[in-house]
C-alpha cells in the first residue's frame, strides 16, 4: 500500500471511513500492480511531461474516492489552497492539476481510478473483444497505437476495474460527480470524522486547530 494512503487508513482506523477507505487503496494497489504489468509487457507509456488528459477533462469519481481526496487534503497535505481549488466551478478540467509537478497532480497518491488508467488501459468492445487504443494527446506517441485481444485473454479492461471501484459504494445511494464538486462536498463529513478522533487537520491558524475546516461552497 502507498505509504499516504497508509497513513490515511490508519489514522481512521476501525470506523467506517477507515474500513471504506482500506477496501479502496487495496484496489488501488491491485490496479497498479496489474497495469503496470500490463504496460511494461505492452511497452504502453506517455511520454515525459505531457499531462494534456489532466487540461482537457474533469474526472467523474465516486463518492469514496472523494473521500479520499478529502482526507489527503485535510491530513496529509493540509494545505488550504486545494481546499479552494476544488471548490472553484466552471473550470472544465481538474482543478488539481499543476503544470510544474512532474506528476501533473497535487494528490498523485490518491488519484483516482480514471486517472490511474487514462491512456493506460484496454477497453472492452461490443462483441466483446478487449482494445486498446492509444491516447490521442501527444504523449501517447510513444505508445502502440492499437492492440486486439480476445474476450477470454487475462488481460483487465477499464471496465472491469471500474465495475469493482461501484461496488465498493454500492447501497450508499450516492451518485458518481465530477471531481470538483465530489470532493468539496466531502470536505465537511472527512472533517467531521477527523474532529471526532481527534485528528490534527488543516485549519486556518497552524498553531490553533480549533479553526474548523472551511465549509464547502455550493458548485
Amino acid at each position: 500500500m502507498n505509504s499516504e494512503r497508509e497513513r490515511i487508513v490508519e489514522m481512521f482506523g476501525d470506523t467506517y471511513m477507515g474500513r471504506s477507505l482500506a477496501e479502496l487503496s487495496s484496489l488501488y494497489d491491485q490496479v497498479d500492480e496489474e497495469n503496470s504489468s500490463f504496460c511494461s509487457e505492452y511497452g504502453i507509456h506517455c511520454t515525459d511531461g505531457c499531462g494534456e488528459c489532466c487540461e482537457h477533462f474533469m474526472p467523474d469519481i465516486t463518492p469514496l474516492e472523494a473521500r479520499l481526496i478529502a482526507a489527503y487534503i485535510l491530513l496529509i497535505a493540509k494545505d488550504i489552497s486545494l481546499v479552494d481549488k476544488v471548490q472553484q466551478t466552471g473550470l472544465g478540467h481538474c482543478p488539481l492539476y499543476d503544470r510544474e509537478n512532474p506528476y501533473h497532480c497535487q494528490v498523485y497518491s490518491v488519484r483516482p481510478l480514471v486517472c490511474r488508467l487514462f491512456g493506460q488501459c484496454a477497453s472492452r468492445a461490443k462483441d466483446g473483444s478487449k482494445v486498446f487504443l492509444r491516447c490521442r494527446f501527444k504523449g501517447g506517441k510513444a505508445m502502440p497505437g492499437r492492440l486486439l485481444f480476445t474476450p477470454e485473454s487475462p488481460v483487465r479492461t477499464m471496465d472491469d476495474y471500474g465495475i469493482k471501484l461501484q461496488a465498493l459504494d454500492s447501497g450508499s445511494g450516492e451518485r458518481v460527480q465530477d471531481l470538483d464538486a465530489a470532493v468539496s462536498s466531502s470536505l465537511s463529513e472527512v472533517s467531521m470524522v477527523a474532529s471526532y478522533l481527534g485528528l490534527k487537520r488543516i485549519s486556518s491558524d497552524d498553531d490553533d486547530d480549533s479553526t474548523p475546516t472551511p465549509s464547502p461552497q455550493a458548485s
